[in-house]
């Protein structure tokens, strides 16, 4: 081995890696691919969508900083990606910052409940609607595609229960079924 092999080796791995990291954003752009650096990146508390959450809705920033340790932990335990786990649940409820008082967590404390005097299917449609929000977010902040992806599907399919049994009790009491 000479000198002068060894001298571009370490040329061409300066090379590679330089080119490599101006390569790589463009390439997560046009791919819409999440690598481990975007998840870093977006790790960031500074992120201009985590900045909005915190000032737009404190108890949902505070719920998602709890969500992502826990996740990450659940991650570590399967084998899954903690990393992914963990930024991903700081950015499944951006959606609530446009509306943050319909959500328990940004509620003043002993304050009165928004959703007492709503009917309970335009409840379950509020609730509901952080979803498409959050998705609209994360494409403004380009969070990209699996983000929004975590953001639809983070509370699958099933009813809203409580306004679900909320009206149903309505119902009931409606048609006289209660007191049976």
């Amino acid at each position: 081995m000479s000198w002068l092999g060894v001298g571009m080796a370490l040329v061409n791995g300066l090379l590679t890696a330089i080119i490599a990291s101006i390569l790589l954003p463009f390439l997560e752009s046009i791919f819409d691919i999440t690598t481990n650096f975007k998840l870093l990146e977006l790790s960031n508390m500074n992120h201009p969508a985590l900045k909005e959450l915190i000032f737009n809705a404190p108890g949902t920033y505070q719920h998602s900083i709890v969500v992502g340790n826990l996740a990450e932990s659940g991650a570590s335990e399967i084998g899954a990606n903690q990393l992914l786990a963990r930024v991903s649940s700081y950015y499944h409820d951006i959606g609530k910052a446009e509306e943050p008082l319909y959500y328990v967590e940004n509620q003043p404390i002993n304050g009165p409940n928004i959703h007492d005097s709503l009917d309970p299917y335009e409840s379950a449609r509020i609730i509901i609607s952080h979803l498409e929000k959050g998705v609209k977010k994360a494409e403004n902040y380009r969070l990209g595609r699996l983000i929004k992806d975590i953001i639809l599907q983070h509370h699958g399919t099933r009813l809203v229960k409580f306004f679900f049994d909320k009206a149903q009790q309505a119902t009931e009491q409606k048609d006289g079924y209660a007191d049976i």
